[in-house]
C-alpha cells in the first residue's frame, strides 16, 4: 500500500528579544496575556493548556534570566487575588500582540497552539527535597494526576495563600518561636490550615572534600565564609534554605558566593565540582556527593492545606502517613518520622 505523501507547512512564531539579547518565546508571552486577562498564574495556565508547574518554571526561568520580576503576587478584589504583570511583563505582552498584528496582516489569522491538559487532581507548592519528589512521583505512580512545582518555602506558602496550590510542603524556621511553619501560616492569608503530615530532615554545612581538617565547627566555617576565604553557594530567593543561611550569615552576602541553586542537589553540586566550598544542604545530598559535613539542624519539614482543599489534598495526607513513608525514610541518611528533636 503506498504511503501518503507528507504535509510540509510553515508555522510562524514571535520571539521577543529583551536588551537585545535575551529571547522570549511566544508560549511565555501568550502566558503573560494569559495572566493579564484572568489575574492569577493558575488559570492563566488552564487558558494556555498548561500545568501550573510548567507555566510557574517558564516564569521563574524567564525572570532568572532578566534579573526582573514579570509578575506581581497580590490578594484582594474580587478574584480574591493572584498575580498582576510588572511593568516589563506588560511591556512584552504589548510587543508581543503588536508583532502578532503585524503577521496577521500578511498571513491572516494565526492560530495559537494550544495543548489540551487534563485537570490535576492535586497542585502541590512546595520546597526542594528528594524525599518529597518520591512521594509525588508515587502518588502519580497510584494514579493521581499531580502537579507540583518545586518553588521553595516561601513561594510554596504564597502560592496556597492565594489559592493557586492545594497545598504546600515547606520548612520555614520562625527564631522568636524557635518552631517551623506554624507562625508563617499564623500570619499568611491561608484560612484554617490543617497539617497534612510530613518528617524531619538534617540540614547541614557542606564542605569541599580537604577541608574537614582545617573546618571543624559550623562556627569555623561561617567565620571563614565572612572573611571571604570560602565561595558560599547561594539558594534561591525565599527558600527555606537560603533564610537559614541568612540568619546564620548576617553580613549578607558574604564577599564570596556563587548560584543561586533551586535544588540541594545543584547546591551540592557546585561545591563536589568546585565552584563552592561551603553549601547548606540535606545531608542526603551532601552523602550523595561524597562530601565531608557539619551539623546545622534537624528541621521540620511539613505539608499543610486549607480545610476546604483537604479533599484535594488527601491522596499526600494518606502518603506521608503511610508505612511506605517510614520505610522510606529509614532508607535515606538525615531523615526521621516527625516527632524527634526540635533544635534549630
Amino acid at each position: 500500500m503506498a504511503r501518503a505523501a507528507p504535509r510540509v507547512a510553515a508555522r510562524y512564531t514571535v520571539k521577543i528579544l529583551v536588551d537585545g539579547a535575551t529571547a522570549l518565546d511566544e508560549d511565555l508571552a501568550r502566558l503573560l496575556e494569559a495572566v493579564a486577562a484572568t489575574g492569577s498564574l493558575s488559570r492563566a495556565a488552564r487558558s494556555v493548556g498548561l500545568p501550573y508547574s510548567r507555566a510557574w518554571d517558564m516564569v521563574a526561568r524567564a525572570e532568572r534570566a532578566l534579573g526582573q520580576p514579570l509578575l506581581v503576587r497580590s490578594r484582594g478584589g474580587s478574584r480574591r487575588g493572584g498575580a498582576t504583570l510588572t511593568s516589563l511583563g506588560e511591556e512584552i505582552v504589548e510587543t508581543y500582540r503588536a508583532a502578532r498584528r503585524r503577521l496577521e496582516r500578511l498571513l491572516g489569522p494565526l492560530e495559537a497552539p494550544r495543548l489540551p491538559q487534563p485537570e490535576a487532581q492535586l497542585v502541590v507548592a512546595h520546597s526542594s527535597d528528594p524525599v518529597m519528589e518520591a512521594v509525588l512521583q508515587r502518588l502519580r505512580d497510584r494514579g493521581v494526576a499531580v502537579d507540583a512545582a518545586c518553588m521553595g518555602s516561601g513561594l510554596a506558602l504564597a502560592a496556597l495563600s492565594l489559592g493557586e496550590a492545594d497545598a504546600a510542603c515547606m520548612h520555614l524556621y520562625d527564631p522568636s518561636s524557635g518552631s517551623y511553619n506554624r507562625p508563617f501560616l499564623e500570619r499568611s492569608w491561608v484560612e484554617d490550615p490543617r497539617l497534612l503530615g510530613g518528617y524531619e530532615r538534617q540540614l547541614v554545612a557542606a564542605l569541599a572534600p580537604g577541608l574537614e581538617d582545617r573546618i571543624r565547627s559550623l562556627g569555623d566555617a561561617l567565620a571563614a565564609a565572612e572573611k571571604g576565604e570560602l565561595v558560599v553557594a547561594t539558594r534561591n530567593r525565599g527558600s527555606g534554605t537560603q533564610l537559614m543561611l541568612e540568619r546564620l550569615l548576617p553580613r549578607w552576602p558574604p564577599p564570596r558566593t556563587v548560584g543561586p541553586a533551586y535544588t540541594h542537589e545543584e547546591a551540592a553540586r557546585l561545591v563536589a565540582s568546585g565552584r563552592a566550598q561551603l553549601a547548606l544542604v540535606v545531608r542526603a545530598a551532601a552523602e550523595r556527593y561524597g562530601l565531608p559535613y557539619i551539623h546545622v539542624a534537624w528541621e521540620r519539614y511539613e505539608c499543610y492545606a486549607p480545610r476546604a482543599r483537604l479533599d484535594a489534598a488527601k491522596p499526600l495526607m494518606e502518603a506521608l502517613g503511610s508505612g511506605w513513608l517510614r520505610r522510606l525514610l529509614a532508607s535515606h541518611p538525615g531523615y526521621r518520622p516527625l516527632g524527634g528533636s526540635r533544635e534549630a
